[in-house]
């Protein structure tokens, strides 16, 4: 009897001790002979175990008292259960050698403490704790907590057994001062998915999936948040006084334009607005935010930087942040103080601020399932998120776009498509894609309200009229826009060697040059009394906000087309009795740039409008004829969306990791070159910058500091196979960087940046 009496007494012991694991909240019995440590006394701070662990959880719970009306109570249970569990793995004893100075370094490689934390985790206690939940959440708690470092899952059961015994369960004991804490070494078996190859094609249901993102993209961002020495995962939030709406309004003086309107009175629906250029677009979706948590996103950088300038100081919100791959340079241009630089460029990295302008790559890639990017999708649940001109992108990205709005429709995120033109081919694949219109957005086209009529046609079948063109400059502001880097350096030459002074703009010239003329061009736009040429290339169509009095443009697609148009007379209010579009049909970039079936349908259609005014209205029909669904369905561009959503929808998780998820949403593999000339000159610098990283000794700040300043001098080119003539093969020692002997042209104002051996070898760059 006294033995039965003594078991039953363990048991209930046991089963109270897992309950309170559960419910994080152990209780001392005394002082443990060992302080375990969360990290090295040598980092930022120094912190044992358990202080990390509390911090993470009040982070959390002082972030719902906040956003908390964004989530269930399940999926807040949930993150705080997997707040309380993710680092107790850590408390063994190899992990403790790497962090605590008192204690003797071994040999013995240790086992990620993520897979550690996750077997204390007791099915048992979760369903008494919690009889609502059901086997797919205690899948996923356990599944985020495993997984909460992306580290390759390679142990077999008798490995992880051993280790444990051997290095684990008498410490996590001693830790929690508990000695009925017992390991579940069975808990593997009920993982969502895993990453050994015995088990790499378990798929979750899309929607249990999404729940997994969500808890372990959330316990990511607070567990980072305190790593980082911060308590609070968001900053400055505008949720209660809507500061950067106030300022729009106060700027506007009430006076809104039709689809400022629409937005604001459906700011509880996720919507799809068509609207022309000068309809208040950007101010539009600003106002359809409503001081939520946003992030405005946009196909280019330069274009992002000039809606995050426009934010800061048209409407005097600080508070906006800047995120692409080369932001780190303005935040550091921006601050008075490096560290004060990094550390803004790191807070909008962790997404913290209420307000993010970026690209679409920095947000979407969660769509490949790879570890370390749920924390994406996550944020996007309680965020709003802004897709400028969707159209602009090509059908990869257009695919990720669309299966990643489904899924942040699914986890309750709310999002909004602004564009000037909306193909009936991207409604379709919305449809496609589970998105219904009237059931999961709103949909509305402003093109039949402009109040100006902007642009009179004219088609040219053959090259650019070099006199026509230099006359116009005489008294107008020209803007020429070539399909290729190659055809457009030729063309300012070709003017160069005219007499006339014409700016060049295009995607061959390193950063730092780059932004002078991207400046350049915006200052000549915006001068009222300028005339003259600026010739480009297609880098301009989105959203950069330029002027010019007449385009002459290479004939491409009819979403490309229109988009360079509204570079063109903006407001409406120049004169239109003469054509101020002059479209060239050279089919230069058809079938290597541009669609060639696109770009056949694209002429086609325009031709029927040759001299004529074109309406917004009319731009859209336009469009739609080009994009017709029934007619295009055979074209390289329909199957390429079509594919893509299917792989999408197919993936498994894991199956890509973060970098390839990287390389995978733009599908071009990109190198970094730096022009001979341009590495000579810095040689020093450069070689300064090489000692400091081989040292590994100095501030990360520091490191990402002259890293991002080595990248000013540096561009990008995207080969179609191999690396083309003129660039080495090997790199620089301990960069990605390759040397280029190709000419390099730039005097500090002008020039034609890096010079293809031949026009021809254009081909064998995307």
């Amino acid at each position: 009897m006294r033995a039965a009496g003594i078991q039953k007494t363990r048991a209930v012991q046991s089963r109270n001790a897992r309950r309170r694991l559960m419910r994080g909240c152990v209780v001392r019995r005394g002082r443990a002979e060992m302080e375990y440590y969360a990290k090295s006394p040598a980092g930022t701070e120094h912190k044992t175990l358990r202080e990390h662990i509390e911090e993470t959880v009040r982070c959390a719970e002082a972030f719902f008292e906040q956003y908390g009306r964004y989530f269930s109570d399940k999926e807040k249970k949930l993150i705080l259960l997997a707040c309380r569990f993710h680092d107790i793995g850590k408390a063994n004893y190899i992990f403790q050698t790497l962090v605590n100075p008192a204690l003797e370094k071994t040999k013995q490689e240790q086992i990620s403490h993520g897979f550690l934390s996750a077997l204390l985790l007791s099915k048992e206690a979760f369903f008494s704790e919690n009889p609502q939940f059901t086997q797919a959440d205690f899948s996923v708690l356990l599944t985020a907590v495993y997984y909460h470092h992306t580290r390759p899952d390679v142990y077999d059961g008798e490995t992880l057994k051993t280790y444990c015994e051997q290095f684990y369960l008498s410490h996590v004991r001693e830790y929690l001062q508990d000695d009925t804490v017992t390991l579940n070494m069975a808990n593997r078996n009920f993982l969502l998915f895993s990453d050994r190859n015995q088990n790499a094609y378990i798929r979750p249901k899309e929607s249990v999936w999404c729940e997994y993102m969500l808890v372990k993209g959330m316990l990511n961002k607070f567990d980072w948040t305190v790593s980082a020495g911060n308590e609070a995962a968001e900053t400055a939030s505008d949720l209660a006084d809507r500061r950067l709406c106030g300022n729009i309004e106060e700027k506007w003086a009430g006076k809104f334009r039709p689809a400022q309107k629409f937005m604001m009175e459906n700011r509880e629906r996720n919507i799809v607005m068509t609207a022309p250029t000068g309809s208040g677009k950007t101010e539009a979706a600003l106002l359809w935010l409503n001081g939520e948590k946003g992030f405005y996103t946009l196909p280019l950088k330069v274009s992002s930087d000039a809606i995050y300038q426009r934010i800061r100081k048209n409407y005097r919100y600080e508070d906006a942040a800047l995120l692409h791959s080369d932001s780190l340079n303005d935040y550091l241009k921006e601050a008075e103080d490096l560290k004060d630089g990094y550390r803004n460029y790191e807070k909008a990295k962790r997404f913290s601020c209420p307000l993010t302008v970026c690209t679409v790559d920095q947000l979407f890639r969660f769509v490949y399932k790879a570890l370390g990017t749920e924390i994406f999708a996550a944020t996007l649940k309680y965020s709003k998120i802004v897709i400028d001109e969707i159209q602009s992108y090509e059908p990869r990205v257009v695919a990720a776009l669309l299966f990643g709005l489904s899924e942040i429709k699914r986890m309750g995120g709310k999002f909004a498509v602004i564009t000037a033109t909306f193909p009936p081919v991207l409604q379709y694949f919305m449809r496609e894609s589970g998105l219904m219109e009237d059931r999961d957005y709103v949909w509305h086209d402003f093109a039949g309200e402009a109040e100006y009529i902007r642009h009179r046609l004219k088609i040219v079948k053959d090259d650019f009229d070099y006199e026509e063109i230099a006359d116009a400059a005489r008294c107008k502001k020209v803007l020429v826009i070539c399909n290729t880097v190659s055809k457009a350096q030729h063309v300012y030459q070709k003017l160069t060697g005219e007499g006339l002074n014409p700016g060049l703009l295009h995607s061959r010239y390193i950063r730092a040059h780059r932004k002078i003329l991207e400046r350049k061009i915006m200052d000549f736009s915006a001068g009222e009394q300028k005339t003259g040429i600026w010739v480009t290339t297609q880098i301009v169509e989105a959203s950069l906000d330029i002027d010019f009095d007449i385009l002459y443009t290479e004939m491409c697609t009819a979403d490309s087309l229109l988009q360079r148009m509204g570079r063109c007379n903006r407001a409406g209010k120049k004169d239109t009795s003469e054509p101020n579009i002059i479209v060239y049909h050279n089919h230069s970039g058809r079938g290597i740039i541009y669609d060639k079936d696109i770009y056949d349908r694209s002429i086609k259609l325009l031709q029927e409008k040759d001299g004529e005014l074109l309406s917004e209205a009319g731009k859209t029909a336009y469009i739609n004829a080009v994009y017709d669904v029934d007619r295009i369905k055979r074209t390289k561009y329909f199957k390429q969306i079509e594919k893509n959503l299917a792989h999408l929808g197919d993936l498994w998780p894991a199956e890509y990791n973060m970098e390839e998820s990287r390389k995978n949403f733009r599908g071009i593999q990109s190198i970094t070159v730096i022009p001979e000339n341009i590495y000579l000159a810095n040689l020093a610098e450069i070689e300064e910058i090489q000692e400091l990283f081989r040292t590994g000794h100095a501030d990360k700040g520091i490191r990402s500091l002259k890293k991002a300043r080595l990248a000013e001098l540096t561009l990008s080119i995207n080969p179609r196979s191999g690396l083309p003539g003129g660039i080495d093969k090997e790199t620089i020692a301990l960069f990605d960087i390759h040397r280029t002997k190709l000419k390099y042209d730039f005097n500090g104002e002008t020039g034609p940046g890096l010079l293809l051996d031949k026009m021809e070898d254009e081909e064998f760059l995307l």
